[in-house]
């Protein structure tokens, strides 16, 4: 009976090591995926800017469309707070950045040659599962711009 109970007692106390080491690696790794969307939306942003000519409508526009999924909490996976493309949530937008909150918040600037505006404010993803934002080329009274959107379908 004593050795059961020194058992379990060793069980819990390396399970309470343990666990913290567990979040910072859910944590991390979701932190790397979402890192990996902002490249992913940074490099689409200067493609277009670079390769493509703007149009008038976002209708005629040069697109790209990039897709990407938040993950649910799980054992490998920490759930993301929000996703928020060019600002803050529930602030303004036209930002060039991506904000995220994984086990704390974060911000990083896009680096594009032309500005970027979000004509209904930041876009923001809350919810676990696949998403996809639209970036599209559109020339402005003061020049280009990237025009960034929820893309439709999801």
């Amino acid at each position: 009976m004593i050795r059961l109970v020194v058992a379990a007692a060793l069980a819990v106390a390396t399970l309470a090591v343990a666990l913290p080491a567990v979040d910072d690696a859910r944590a991390a790794r979701t932190d790397a995926a979402i890192e990996g969307t902002v490249d992913r939306i940074e490099r689409a942003g200067r493609s277009l800017a670079t390769t493509e000519d703007a149009t008038a409508t976002r209708e005629t526009a040069a697109t790209r469309r990039i897709e990407f999924r938040l993950p649910a909490r799980s054992i490998a996976a920490a759930k993301p707070a929000f996703v928020a493309v060019g600002g803050q949530p529930d602030g303004p937008g036209d930002r060039p950045t991506v904000t995220y909150a994984v086990s704390s918040s974060r911000r990083r600037h896009l680096r594009l040659p032309v500005p970027l505006r979000t004509p209904e404010g930041p876009v923001v993803f809350r919810e676990p599962g696949r998403h996809a934002v639209s970036l599209a080329l559109v020339r402005s009274n003061d020049g280009p711009e990237l025009v960034v959107t929820r893309a439709a379908g999801w």
